[in-house]
């Protein structure tokens, strides 16, 4: 039987900068799991935020730029939001930041390149072993850690420490829930789109709130080569009570909305239209116990509001890194001390991760959108307010506060 002090199940976002942060800040040797083989598809808007770059230029000062180098990574300067009445408002991400001048505050690229750059800055580590086309397909707790079965028994591994990382409602120790209730559950339908016309022109992603798929949205991100990332998303439990064909709904707002009917004129698919479930974040729940964590998806560590999911995948895999690196120092694997986890990234994206909830039902409101949009293309300090919160979690909580609406409506 092999013998791992750390084993990471699943070669994504979270875990490929899991096993960076263990073998680079840590010097922590680990084992990297996946099931498939890179590159590979991943079904995602492709929007890569601020917390992305930020956890890159910790782990290697380097990495953003080798990263923004790549043809596949397209700089992202802000935000256009649309409401049910076809108004929208433009949102900077940085106010101050300049286009072409230094690292952009977000950018979009495609997972199938994003994940496998990081992967492969993972696997040159020589402290990090990696095993591709390897499903983990047993987990049993030992008095020592865990045993791994590995693709239906052809191998089995043991680990003191195992980091889940390997996405929604995937396969996971008691107690973790990683998805699959529909109450909480939103349902993207995504495809790529080529000659897709009127983007901003420092490539602000769009958000469009429509009136028929409230709380739903329908989003469109421009890509690098000339494509854009454009899908449809609604909770699953409307989906189900409401009986609504995300393809159908998707194809219908294309070519009927006054504000997309033109700009989606001359475009065409490029690929299939693919749907996915995301776990979006309702409440702080149990994501570690003896000698585990969960990171990213598999922690439902998905923005409530805007569908955002790799900023916190990377977060969760810094934090996780640092606690495995600090239970093998002390030799401690219980689960008290694996809180210390979830204590630290909740201290950094809790209060983020609750105010977006308490958006999200504010936002349910096709008149409150309007009113807010017609406000915010007419006031220009609202305009700042509503920019300011893209990254300040104490501005974002004003968007929470129904004073704050109350005063908008009658000011």
């Amino acid at each position: 039987m092999e013998k791992r002090d750390i084993c990471i199940v699943g070669g994504g976002i979270s875990g490929s900068l899991a096993a960076q942060f263990l073998a680079k800040k840590h010097q922590q040797p680990c084992t990297l799991i996946d099931k498939s083989e890179f590159p590979r598809h991943k079904i995602c808007g492709d929007g890569v935020s601020g917390w992305v770059v930020n956890v890159l230029k910790e782990l290697d000062g380097d990495l953003p730029g080798e990263l923004l180098a790549e043809p596949f990574v397209l700089p992202s300067y802000g935000i256009r939001i649309a409401a049910p009445n076809y108004k929208y408002v433009d949102l900077p991400f940085d106010p101050d930041a300049v286009p072409g001048e230094g690292i952009p505050p977000g950018f979009t690229a495609q997972r199938y390149h994003l994940d496998y750059f990081l992967l492969k800055k993972a696997k040159s580590h020589p402290l990090v072993e990696c095993y591709e086309k390897t499903e983990v397909t047993g987990f049993q707790a030992t008095d020592k850690g865990f045993r791994l079965q590995l693709n239906s028994g052809q191998k089995e591994m043991t680990a003191r420490i195992v980091l889940f990382a390997q996405g929604a409602g995937s396969f996971g120790p008691p107690g973790i829930n990683t998805g699959g209730n529909p109450v909480n559950t939103f349902i993207g339908l995504r495809g790529y789109y080529k000659n897709v016309a009127g983007f901003h022109a420092q490539n602000f992603i769009e958000l469009h709130f429509l009136k028929d798929i409230l709380p739903g949205y329908l989003w469109i991100f421009p890509m690098a080569g000339g494509i854009a990332n454009v899908g449809i998303g609604m909770m699953k439990k409307h989906i189900l009570k409401r009986k609504v064909s995300l393809k159908g709904e998707l194809h219908k707002i294309l070519n009927t909305h006054p504000l997309l009917k033109e700009r989606f004129r001359d475009a065409t698919e490029y690929g299939p239209l693919q749907a996915h479930a995301i776990p979006l974040w309702k409440k702080k729940e149990k994501i570690c116990g003896d000698g585990y964590m969960a990171l990213g998806d598999a922690a439902r560590l998905v923005d409530p509001v805007t569908g955002e999911g790799m900023g916190h995948a990377a977060l969760s895999a810094k934090y996780a890194a640092e606690t495995a690196s600090l239970s093998l120092l002390h030799n401690r694997f219980d689960a008290g001390f694996m809180h210390r986890y979830d204590e630290e990234l909740f201290k950094t994206i809790g209060r983020e991760l609750d105010i977006s909830r308490k958006i999200s039902y504010l936002i349910r409101r096709p008149f409150l959108l309007n009113t807010f949009m017609n406000k915010a293309g007419r006031n220009p300090r609202l305009a700042e307010t509503l920019a300011a919160s893209m990254g300040n979690l104490d501005t974002r909580k004003q968007l929470k506060n129904p004073l704050f609406y109350l005063k908008m409506l009658i000011g």
